[in-house]
């Protein structure tokens, strides 16, 4: 065992014995292999298997944070109640989402209009509650260098100085201004630690929102402001095994 995987077990340690856990995930190379067909994918089994113990246990309560849109993480999370899922980088919950202003929905049709003319098939723009998104991966699987240019020329689109998230194969346009960092802020409140894992540049927010009583794992190899790495979607199933285990263990007493 690396120094770094014992002081990651050290801390899976220390945050199971919290009074109160909070346990939150990024899906999408985090908890779930990324593929072409965003809607052919399927979770890693070991990673539910211990969403599921946690759910189970005292105090803890896992929540899933993603980019995709509320009704699109439902039909791939494999996770039921009490889990907490959260969409459009924290703008949509169950327990409501804002109302998109009349210019919103403008700009939203304008952008979509614009990334629409560059997408070169399979290319495609996804229409989401909040964002319009440019994705390129299927294209990139037989010409890499076009998706680049098409991820390029999304990229120098006029945002007028609305947020733009560059992700995996991916360039998105929101009209609000919400991100995972923002709903963890708040959310994380009621909770006396919390863990926090994620793949992708988005997830940064959210990494950054943390505090001292808390764990932020980075899953892959891009920069991260998280002191903990994973190397995939794998490894990331079995810290939350070992998690989930320790925690059983401390409610056992």
């Amino acid at each position: 065992m690396t120094a770094g995987h014992r002081a990651l077990a050290d801390e899976i340690e220390r945050i199971a014995r919290a009074d109160t856990l909070l346990v939150c995930l990024d899906f999408d190379g985090t908890i779930c292999e990324l593929g072409p067909d965003a809607y052919a994918v399927t979770p890693n089994p070991e990673a539910l298997r211990a969403a599921r113990t946690l759910m189970a246990l005292p105090g803890t309560q896992v929540a899933v944070l993603s980019g995709r849109h509320l009704e699109g993480l439902r039909r791939v999370v494999g996770l039921e109640k009490p889990v907490v899922l959260v969409g459009s980088h924290g703008a949509e919950t169950t327990a409501g989402a804002p109302q998109l202003a009349p210019a919103d929905r403008a700009y939203l049709d304008d952008i979509a209009r614009q990334l629409e003319a560059i997408a070169t098939p399979p290319a495609f723009v996804e229409s989401k509650p909040y964002q319009r998104v440019i994705h390129v991966a299927a294209l990139a699987e037989t010409d890499p260098e076009l998706a680049e240019d098409i991820l390029a020329r999304a990229r120098a689109l006029d945002s007028a100085g609305r947020p733009v998230l560059s992700g995996h194969n991916v360039v998105e346009f929101s009209a609000i201004e919400v991100t995972k960092g923002s709903w963890l802020r708040e959310h994380k409140k009621d909770f006396a630690a919390t863990l926090f894992a994620g793949d992708d540049t988005t997830d940064e927010t959210a990494l950054r929102a943390l505090g001292p009583a808390d764990l932020g794992i980075k899953v892959g190899p891009k920069p991260t402001v998280a002191t903990h790495r994973v190397a995939g979607v794998d490894e990331m199933a079995q810290v939350l095994t070992r998690l989930a285990e320790a925690r059983r263990q401390s409610a056992l007493g």
